[in-house]
């Protein structure tokens, strides 16, 4: 949402502007960015709407760093679920570290410590809900808190169309119709957080496929380690993918494809040289049996991994 020419609830004085977020959302501190000595100007503005079962901020500055410290958790605490979408790029740090684009959400805890800062303008669309109420309907995961909710997601599309409507005929409204938009935007606000935690769940199950096609990738290795040419393409081959899906499994994994055939191929190697019962087995043919055909090659990574020449590791 664009914010107007200029915005209801506008202020020219830093300390009435940490003022006014107090009085609106709950208490924080606003550390203005850049030049605020002298004749320096600061705008801000806090303007909001009270819809019964929750209330809608329109909040924004120059640029800011605002905080909610651990020293301001202290005492009775007014016990909030702020989801602000931002209309400006900024940043959000909580527990994690998100940034947002303009149009993305993120869901703070008043309970929780957090900051936000934007290095330019600063405008978001903060709505305010009792985390009782919230509670009450859905759990919220701690790990929920802070991270940013996508602009594509569409729940987020209809609920900032619909604040913009609001605001935009605020005037217009009559008063007794109020606790029904609240009503109404309540069950959006809602429908964004449930949208947004089965968006999660689905990155988890990728990512939970990704694990078991690693793990059976890795399995297919173990079985063909005697083969020369296994590699990205051959595992890409095997499971009819291409090899740039090959890599990417395995950097999931914190590794490379020809990284973890080297390790394999060595730790088995390895382990058959300090086989008591593999003593009769050549070098040689110990590293044919890992798909190493030249005795040279074997032993000039058997020292890389071990610091040590098989002959050598055998002996000892």
């Amino acid at each position: 949402m664009s914010g107007p020419a200029t915005p209801r609830g506008e202020v020219h004085d830093v300390d009435a502007w940490r003022g006014a977020l107090r009085e609106t959302l709950v208490k924080l501190d606003a550390i203005p960015i850049g030049d605020t000595g002298g004749d320096a100007e600061y705008t801000g503005w806090a303007h909001q709407v009270d819809l019964g079962s929750l209330t809608v901020t329109d909040v924004g500055s120059d640029p800011v760093r605002v905080v909610r410290t651990p020293k301001m958790l202290a005492g009775p605490q007014d016990d909030y679920f702020m989801l602000s979408i931002a209309q400006e790029d900024s940043a959000v740090s909580t527990t994690v570290e998100s940034r947002l684009r303009r149009g993305d959400a993120v869901l703070l805890d008043s309970t929780v410590p957090f900051q936000l800062r934007a290095d330019g303008r600063a405008h978001h669309l903060v709505l305010t809900l009792p985390r009782a109420d919230v509670r009450r309907v859905m759990p919220i995961d701690r790990d929920r808190i802070g991270r940013r909710i996508d602009v594509e997601n569409p729940m987020l599309a209809v609920l900032q169309a619909a604040v913009r409507e609001i605001y935009a005929g605020e005037d217009r409204f009559d008063p007794h119709l109020l606790p029904e938009l609240g009503h109404t935007l309540r069950e959006l606000t809602l429908s964004v957080l449930r949208s947004a935690e089965h968006a999660d769940q689905a990155g988890v199950n990728a990512l939970l496929g990704h694990r078991a096609q690693l793990l059976r990738m890795q399995d297919f290795i173990q079985h063909h380690l005697a083969e020369p040419d296994l590699s990205a393409k051959t595992l890409a081959a095997a499971f009819e993918v291409s090899e740039r899906y090959v890599v990417i499994i395995f950097q999931e994994g914190g590794t490379s494809p020809a990284r973890y055939i080297r390790e394999v191929r060595m730790e088995t190697a390895r382990r058959v040289l300090a086989d008591p019962r593999q003593r009769q087995r050549t070098i040689e043919a110990i590293a044919r049996s890992v798909g190493i055909a030249s005795p040279s090659v074997f032993t000039r990574l058997f020292r890389q991994f071990y610091d040590i020449t098989p002959s050598e590791y055998r002996r000892s």
